[in-house]
C-alpha cells in the first residue's frame, strides 16, 4: 500500500495544529511547507485534515482527468454553502451537472454581446466619478468604486436594472458575509452557534443574509408573478428546462444560483481590477504600451464588441495581473474514493487543497516570477495548457462558468479607464494581501487619478509585487 503524505509538524498551534497558521497566513506557510516537505503533504486540525498538492500534473489529475472522483467540495465549501446556498460553486454530483447544463446558455457569447454596451456605459459612469479626483489631485481608495461598478454590472445583467438602487448596501452585506466566512474557517467553534437567530457573534452575518435573501427572493417572486419579456440572465434561468424531464429550476434552486452569480460575479472582478491598477500604476512603460493600444483600437470614439479582439496587449496585462494576484487563489476538493496521487495514498473523504497562487508564483514554472511582464502571455510566449501552471478561473469541467463574462468586463473597464486617465500610488501606500474567499487588498487601493495630459511618468518606483510576497515566493 502506498504511503500517506507526510504530516506538517511545525509550527503547530496547541489546539488547532498547523491548520491555525495555514488559515491565517497561507501564502507564507504553505510556501514554506512546500519547500520543506515537497509537493504533497497534509495539514491537520481537530476538525479535519487537508492534503496540499503543489505539482501541476497532480493538480491536473484532480481537477481534469479524475474530476469525477473529486467532485465533492472540501470542508471550506460548507462555509460558502451557508453564503450562496447549493449553487454551481458549492453543489456536486448529478445535481451540479444538471444545474450547470441549465445555467450554461445564460453565459453564451451571444449574451455577452447583448450586454456589451451596458458594461461600457456603467464603466464610463465610474470613470466620470474618477474625474473629480483627477481634478483635485488627491488620492482616493478606488476599491469601493470598483466594487460598486461590478455589482451594478452583474445586477443589470441579471435583473435588467440596479437592485432597487441598493447596490452600495448589497456590496456592504456581501463584504460582511465574506469576512464572517473567513472567521468561521479560522474559528471553527463558531459553527456551534445558531444561525437562524442573531447572536453577538453572528449579528452582522444574520443581517446580511436576511437582507440579501429578501432582495433576491423578492425579485424572483415578482418576476414569476408579473412575467413579461426581460432580456437578462434571470429570464434565461427562469425559462431554462431540462430537455429530458422538461423541468426547470425550483424557487430554491433559482435563489441559490442567483446568489452565487450575484456574489461571485462582482467580488472577483472588482478585486482583479484593483490589482491591475496597482500594478500598472508602478510600471509607466507598460502603461504607455497599454494606452497606445487602447487609443489605436478605439473605434471612432466608441467601444464596440466587434473590435474587442483589437486589444491583445490589454488582455495580456489582465492575464499577467491575474497571475500575480489570482482572485481565486486556491481550489478545494474532497476525495470521493480511495486514490493514489504521486505515489501517495489519498483516502476517501480527504480534503484536497490546490494552491493556485503557488503555481502562479513559483520560479520552477516562471522566469523571474515576481516581475510584472504582460509579454508572458503574448502569442509567442503564452504558456501551454499543460502542465497546468496558470488557471485563474479554475480548470476542468468545474472551471468558472463566468470566465468569458469576467474577461470581457475587465477589458472594457481597462480600456475605458486608461482612455481618460493614468494612475499612480499614493505616496507611502503599499497594498497588503487579504486572502479571504477571494484575494483582495486588505486596506483598499489608494491611487492618484491623473488626467491623461498630466499623467506622464512622475518617477514612481517600478516594483512588481509587495515586498511581503517577494520574500516568500
Amino acid at each position: 500500500m502506498p504511503p500517506q503524505p507526510p504530516i506538517v509538524r511545525s509550527p503547530s498551534h496547541w489546539f488547532f495544529g498547523a491548520a491555525y497558521h495555514a488559515q491565517r497566513d497561507p501564502f507564507r506557510w504553505v510556501t514554506a511547507w512546500i519547500q520543506e516537505y515537497g509537493d504533497i503533504f497534509t495539514i491537520t486540525s481537530p476538525f479535519g485534515s487537508a492534503t496540499v498538492l503543489a505539482n501541476p500534473e497532480w493538480a491536473h489529475q484532480i481537477l481534469v482527468e479524475r474530476y469525477s472522483r473529486y467532485q465533492e467540495k472540501s470542508l471550506s465549501y460548507i462555509v460558502l454553502r451557508m453564503l450562496m446556498g447549493n449553487g454551481l460553486v458549492t453543489s456536486s454530483g448529478d445535481f451540479w451537472r444538471g444545474q450547470r447544463k441549465l445555467a450554461q446558455p445564460a453565459f453564451h457569447r451571444r449574451r455577452l454581446d447583448a450586454i456589451f454596451q451596458m458594461m461600457v456605459e456603467r464603466s464610463t459612469a465610474c470613470a466620470n466619478q474618477f474625474a473629480g479626483a483627477a481634478e483635485s489631485g488627491e488620492a482616493i481608495d478606488v476599491a469601493p468604486a470598483l466594487s460598486h461598478l461590478t455589482l451594478e454590472i452583474i445586477t443589470r445583467a441579471m435583473f435588467s436594472a440596479d437592485v432597487d438602487g441598493t447596490a452600495s448596501d448589497v456590496s456592504s452585506h456581501i463584504n460582511a458575509l465574506n469576512e464572517y466566512s473567513i472567521r468561521l474557517l479560522r474559528n471553527p467553534w463558531l459553527f456551534l452557534l445558531p444561525r437562524k437567530i442573531p447572536t453577538p457573534f453572528t449579528k452582522a452575518d444574520y443581517a446580511a443574509r436576511t437582507t440579501l435573501n429578501r432582495i433576491v427572493t423578492g425579485i424572483i417572486d415578482q418576476r414569476r408573478r408579473r412575467g413579461g419579456e426581460h432580456d437578462d440572465l434571470l429570464s434565461m434561468l427562469l425559462s431554462a428546462c431540462d430537455e429530458e424531464t422538461g423541468r426547470g429550476m425550483s424557487d430554491d434552486q433559482l435563489r441559490d444560483e442567483v446568489m452565487t452569480i450575484f456574489i461571485a460575479g462582482h467580488e472577483t472582478t472588482a478585486n482583479a481590477m484593483c490589482w491591475l491598477l496597482y500594478l500598472v500604476a508602478q510600471h509607466p512603460e507598460i502603461e504607455q504600451r497599454l494606452i497606445a493600444e487602447i487609443d489605436a483600437a478605439w473605434n471612432s470614439d466608441r467601444l464596440t464588441s466587434g473590435n474587442l479582439a483589437s486589444f491583445p496587449y490589454t488582455r495580456q496585462v489582465i492575464e499577467e495581473s491575474l497571475r500575480l494576484y489570482p482572485t481565486i487563489w486556491s481550489v478545494g476538493r474532497r476525495c470521493g474514493e480511495d486514490d493514489e496521487i504521486g505515489g501517495h495514498r489519498i483516502r476517501k473523504g480527504m480534503n484536497i487543497f490546490v494552491p493556485i497562487f503557488h503555481f502562479h508564483w513559483s520560479e520552477r514554472y516562471w522566469p523571474e516570477p515576481q516581475r510584472f511582464d504582460p509579454d508572458r502571455f503574448s502569442a509567442e510566449r503564452r504558456p501551454p495548457t499543460e502542465p497546468m501552471v496558470y488557471f485563474p478561473f479554475g480548470a476542468g469541467p468545474r472551471s468558472c462558468i463566468g470566465n468569458h463574462f469576467a474577461m470581457q468586463e475587465l477589458i472594457i473597464m481597462t480600456a475605458v479607464f486608461f482612455r481618460r486617465f493614468r494612475f499612480r500610488l499614493e505616496t507611502g501606500f503599499t497594498a497588503e494581501l487579504d486572502p479571504l474567499i477571494t484575494l483582495r487588498p486588505k486596506y483598499g487601493m489608494r491611487l492618484r487619478v491623473l488626467p491623461r495630459e498630466d499623467g506622464s511618468d512622475d518617477g514612481s518606483e517600478s516594483v512588481s509585487m509587495p515586498a511581503r510576497i517577494d520574500a516568500e515566493i
